[in-house]
């Protein structure tokens, strides 16, 4: 089925007209009508703008006008980014009337490529919350458990549920301490954090002006590359490979690992898959090196927390300050008690994020690439998860650091459930962590597995 198929390949049929993008566009509708109700990844489907969407591409394709390898192409789209004419709720009903007098740039540089939005995906609420539930909009479920309602990760739970259920080839979320390479990890598919303010954050709604990135979900690295290659073209003196299959070679290339001090709450079937890519990489050539992060994880949290809060809350302090608006539990109270945080203690963190990040990349200094599992642990079910512990333990380093960072599917656990692997590059190197991740893929299958995905609409 047409659902099945990566970008390159979808590209390819949509130029030899092999394929036509009005029929992958109802065949993608077709699931997201079978499956929706269940998996809950979509706030809004514009299924009548989008088929008039994938005609026009036909039609220019018939014409021989081909706009790249994204013409044609469904996309789905976190409900924070601005679309003319629609809602933006920032999973919020207090929004759900709220509607946007501007298209976001990124959309304009999609429909430019000649990609088709399918529609909005679920959040959480203001972007504040890396499990993935939402109290008054309701919480995507994660594709590889029918049984279980278990967390999908966030704040991009729609957007990373939508590709790993196979509601949309591709989808767009963004990332302020881990929030699409979280939820990529748990749901088994790829998600990439680029360097802050690498794609234009223009028509995005902001939690935090100094960590947020917006991100991709997709299957593949590969696949990833060619949305960021449309949202991001190279700019002079930017790394790039030349992406044939005789080059895809790292003999040589130093990976960094982190050292056990560093994971020792790690579950043992994420501890096993982190082990089983370094050994890969090593199998492949590459020097595998201890890299210890010039911060514990524990105060890699609070500095962090200090910016992303006090931020946060800057940017929602009328939600969270009028009582009477509806706002979840798990967020109001924890942007609410920024508002106490004296301005000298937001500034020192400002301070102490700088000289982490001077210290790390003095630390990587010949290194490509820092490896670390994504997350402590796989998937837990709904009723399990602590608010108080986001599950951002790695993910975080990359957003405070200014790092670029991909999450790759390395594994599965006794339940079946999928783990991640994180690969952080010093900022500006997007391209060099894309090509890290694509060759990881190209000795592995993880990312070919798809989750048995099935309408239930009586599980729990």
């Amino acid at each position: 089925m047409s659902i099945d198929l990566d970008i390159t390949d979808l590209a390819q049929r949509l130029r030899r007209r092999e394929l036509r993008s009005e029929t992958l566009v109802s065949d993608y509708l077709a699931r997201i009508a079978a499956l929706d109700g269940w998996l809950h990844a979509y706030v809004a489907v514009y299924a009548d703008e989008a088929l008039a969407a994938a005609r026009a591409a036909d039609l220019q394709l018939d014409q021989g006008i081909w706009l790249g390898p994204l013409h044609g192409v469904p996309i789905a789209l976190k409900d924070l980014i601005d679309i003319a004419g629609h809602p933006t709720t920032i999973g919020s009903p207090i929004h759900a009337n709220t509607i946007a007098s501007h298209t976001a740039e990124l959309v304009q540089q999609l429909q430019r490529a000649g990609a088709i939005i399918l529609g909005k995906t679920h959040m959480v609420q203001f972007a504040m919350g890396a499990w993935g539930p939402n109290q008054h909009m309701g919480t995507p479920r994660n594709p590889w458990d029918d049984r279980v309602h278990r967390i999908p990760g966030g704040s991009s739970s729609g957007s990373a549920v939508a590709v790993a259920g196979r509601l949309a080839p591709v989808a767009i979320g963004t990332d302020t301490g881990g929030s699409v390479r979280v939820p990529a990890s748990y749901c088994g598919i790829t998600g990439f954090k680029p360097t802050v303010g690498r794609i234009s954050s223009d028509g995005v709604v902001t939690l935090s002006q100094t960590l947020d990135s917006v991100g991709i979900f997709a299957h593949s690295a590969a696949d990833a590359r060619v949305v960021f290659d449309a949202l991001a073209p190279a700019e002079p003196g930017e790394w790039r490979e030349p992406l044939d299959a005789s080059r895809f070679g790292i003999a040589g290339v130093t990976l960094g690992r982190l050292p056990e001090a560093f994971l020792t709450d790690v579950t043992p079937a994420v501890r096993r898959a982190y082990e089983d890519a370094i050994a890969l990489y090593q199998s492949l050539g590459t020097q595998i090196v201890e890299i210890t992060p010039p911060a514990t994880l524990s105060e890699f949290k609070a500095v962090t927390g200090d910016i992303m809060m006090t931020e946060g809350v800057a940017s929602f302090e009328r939600e969270m300050t009028d009582l009477d608006l509806p706002v979840d539990d798990s967020v109001r109270p924890r942007l609410l008690a920024a508002l106490d945080v004296p301005a000298l203690r937001y500034l020192a963190a400002l301070r102490e994020r700088d000289r982490l990040q001077a210290a790390m990349e003095a630390r990587l200094q010949g290194v490509a690439a820092l490896l670390t599992p994504t997350t402590l642990t796989t998937a837990l079910p709904l009723d399990e998860v602590d608010h108080g512990n986001a599950p951002v333990h790695y993910t975080r380093i990359g957003n405070l650091l200014q790092m670029c960072g991909v999450s790759v599917p390395n594994g599965r656990d006794d339940a079946d459930l999928p783990t991640g692997l994180q690969i952080l590059c010093p900022g500006g190197e997007d391209r060099l962590a894309l090509y890290l991740a694509e060759v990881f893929q190209r000795h592995s299958d993880w990312h070919r597995v798809r989750a048995n995905t099935r309408a239930q609409s009586t599980t729990a």
